[in-house]
């Protein structure tokens, strides 16, 4: 038996049990009768990493764009036909997939189901629609720049991955917007909106059966060949400890956000990874970075750390947010921090705490059925194991100490880490040179408002 037949197998067996296969592999369902709701969810693989070079923002203006009108129906005869039904139709775009999610009363499912097919199948793509959309987002993207933490994990990702897709932020960039034409849209829609990049998923008070029609439907209309763009590995990162400062005038405090490489998804790293985190960075009083800058220095009102998962290795990032004359001596501490942790780990009174913690909190993950679709969504996406997230206090507690510290030190890397920091260079750049023992030269610095 092939390893290929073997995960076929497999998948076959964890469907009949949380999930049924109703149709092909690309449709997934969940009966719950508990309330006599639908929620769906309409995935297509792609997202901002298919945005062409000078277009960015093309894949999230096209999604907004098709709930703004079919062939048939304009935005309002759209949206009083959702009230109408006790539904809502959002779209999000996120870094490898775009995904339509909408919840319908479930007496209304069939109606809801039609205008779905409707605004998948048939957009309109009107001129005036997209003029007044690309003014919108512009507007948004202005009012991002304006809040520091916003404007942090954006120029972080595009400086850190500059060249790379991972680099394109899923709203666009000012410039690209106002260059993106109809011709544009039509052309990133027939890229992505085909029936063999879709992942749909339900889950609700209805049948396996009530979306035959739909399936169907969606397989004659979008049978489109189209092949996405591969995502390469990074590999540019940092030879050196780099530092980027985003100049913005009159800051009386910074953002900083310290960066490297991360580790893809299907790793079979990331959970011991994401249980050292949880020790160093977690969302928890008790972790390293909260006690040391902020309980015992008062540096900062917030520290944590996180990882940005993606197909490929995407990134491990800290941040914090302090005062002026508190950032030089606080950057110097977590980057000291940073290096203790690939030299000794994490103790043993950490990693039972951070085990119990994760474990005892893993029900949360899949306890709702809109939950649950998530998590499927993401096991399709990424080709995660069937039952990835369900399983995942099991694999944790499967975890021991040395597994956990014998992995920090292989992957910490903090010689090359990207430091960012959003703050005014006049009154920070020397400073942080002088505390770091580094040439002031070194510090790149950037305006702010560079695309």
């Amino acid at each position: 038996m092939n390893m290929k037949t073997t995960r076929l197998i497999a998948a076959l067996l964890f469907f009949s049990s949380a999930f049924q296969v109703a149709q092909a592999a690309d449709f997934y369902f969940e009966n719950d009768s508990s309330l006599p709701l639908v929620y769906v969810t309409g995935a297509f693989r792609g997202g901002a990493t298919q945005d062409p070079d000078g277009k960015s923002g093309v894949t999230d203006i096209m999604g907004k764009l098709m709930l703004r009108g079919t062939k048939n129906k304009s935005k309002q005869q759209i949206d009083l036909a959702l009230d109408q039904m006790g539904a809502s139709l959002e779209f999000e775009t996120r870094t490898e997939f775009i995904a339509f999610r909408g919840v319908v009363l479930s007496e209304n499912l069939t109606s809801f189901l039609s205008l779905l097919d409707e605004i998948l199948t048939a957009p309109s793509f009107r001129v005036q629609d997209l003029e007044k959309l690309k003014k919108e987002q512009a507007s948004e993207l202005l009012d991002e720049l304006a809040q520091d933490r916003n404007l942090m994990r954006l120029r972080f990702d595009e400086t850190f991955f500059k060249g790379h897709p991972y680099s394109k932020p899923a709203t666009g960039k000012i410039k690209d917007i106002q260059s993106v034409t109809v011709t544009d849209i039509q052309k990133q829609y027939q890229h992505l909106i085909t029936q063999s990049q879709m992942v749909f998923l339900a889950s609700g008070d209805a049948e396996k059966t009530s979306f035959q029609s739909f399936m169907d439907d969606l397989k004659t209309k979008r049978n489109v060949n189209s092949h996405l763009f591969p995502i390469p590995e990074f590999t540019g990162e940092p030879k050196k400890l780099r530092i980027v400062l985003f100049d913005k005038p009159d800051r009386t405090q910074t953002q900083v956000m310290m960066g490297q490489k991360g580790v893809a998804i299907t790793d079979p790293k990331i959970d011991a990874l994401q249980l050292a985190n949880h020790a160093f960075g977690g969302n928890s009083f008790q972790a390293t970075l909260m006690v040391e800058l902020r309980v015992k220095r008062g540096w900062t009102y917030g520290a944590g750390s996180s990882f940005r998962a993606g197909s490929r290795p995407h990134s491990w990032r800290v941040g914090f947010s302090p005062k002026n004359a508190d950032t030089p001596p606080a950057i110097k501490e977590a980057l000291n921090l940073v290096r203790d942790l690939k030299k000794t780990g994490i103790t043993d009174a950490q990693f039972n705490a951070s085990k119990q913690s994760l474990v005892n909190s893993s029900g949360f993950s899949f306890n709702t059925p809109q939950k649950r679709l998530e998590n499927k969504l993401i096991e399709v996406l990424y080709g995660l194991p069937d039952g990835y997230y369900r399983d995942y206090a099991k694999r944790l507690s499967a975890l021991t100490l040395p597994e956990v510290n014998q992995t920090i030190e292989s992957f910490v890397d903090p010689d090359h880490m990207m430091i960012g920091i959003v703050g005014t260079a006049s009154i920070s750049k020397d400073a942080i040179a002088n505390e770091l023992g580094v040439p002031p030269a070194s510090i790149e610095v950037q305006s702010y408002q560079k695309e």
